[in-house]
């Protein structure tokens, strides 16, 4: 259905998003295409997913995906991204960031209506349970992180599983992750079994490894860029970057 009114998006409204990426100023076949496809997937989303009604339902139900998936007609991928969109003035929902991963940890889509800071390269966060949710099919994961500014947020994760083109096609299951400022975590309806102001409930956590600045973490992967980890040949650390 999805790419159904994507098509259908392109052949009924191709001028009104032509006018859009001219109005825009942006040069270059490749890009222009590359704009013209999310254009027309956001009016997808658009068309089987309407702002008012989406909104009200999330509202309601207190952010519950699978509940908005079904009433959509929709994938719980779809309604999470719809989520992060709800931006309208007057109308505005819970601020979300999205967050894709594949089996390798690679980061295969990412949108941010939040002050997450998300890496532009590399994977995420080992202590993030967005990776812990492959062991775990279909289940949501909830999480309460902590950057290393300071800030802190409310996540949830879960497993999704791609269509195969075929008996040879590998295993496409992926792992996506939404999260919001804790201060709107009451908001959601995942959240609503924990004690907010258990300190113990949060997980400190990092952009990746090569931007993260925590010392004496055994979920190290890399040498941070931007600074030096001690070393002692006299003590074994966690890991061989810092002893």
């Amino acid at each position: 259905m999805f790419q159904l009114t994507h098509v259908a998006g392109l052949l009924e409204y191709g001028h009104v998003i032509d006018g859009v990426i001219q109005d825009a100023g942006i040069a270059g076949a490749r890009e222009q295409s590359r704009c013209r496809v999310e254009l027309a997937n956001y009016f997808a989303a658009a068309v089987l997913m309407p702002y008012d009604a989406f909104f009200k339902e999330a509202v309601a139900s207190r952010y519950d995906l699978d509940h908005l998936a079904v009433r959509f007609g929709v994938s719980f991928e779809q309604a999470g991204h719809r989520l992060t969109t709800l931006g309208r003035e007057g109308a505005r929902g819970v601020p979300f960031f999205f967050l894709r991963i594949d089996k390798a940890g690679n980061v295969t889509k990412r949108f941010n209506a939040t002050g997450f800071h998300l890496a532009d390269h590399g994977g995420a966060c080992p202590r993030w349970d967005v990776h812990t949710s492959f062991r775990t099919p279909g289940r949501i994961l909830p999480q309460f992180v902590e950057m290393p500014d300071g800030s802190r947020y409310f996540t949830f994760s879960r497993t999704v599983d791609r269509p195969s083109a075929g008996r040879h096609t590998h295993d496409n299951r992926l792992a996506i992750t939404l999260g919001c400022g804790i201060e709107h975590a009451s908001e959601i309806a995942y959240a609503s079994h924990f004690r907010l102001a258990d300190p113990d409930l949060i997980t400190p956590i990092g952009i990746n490894c090569r931007l993260c600045p925590r010392q004496q973490c055994d979920q190290r992967a890399h040498q941070p860029i931007h600074l030096e980890l001690p070393i002692d040949e006299r003590r074994r650390g966690q890991t061989r970057f810092e002893s």
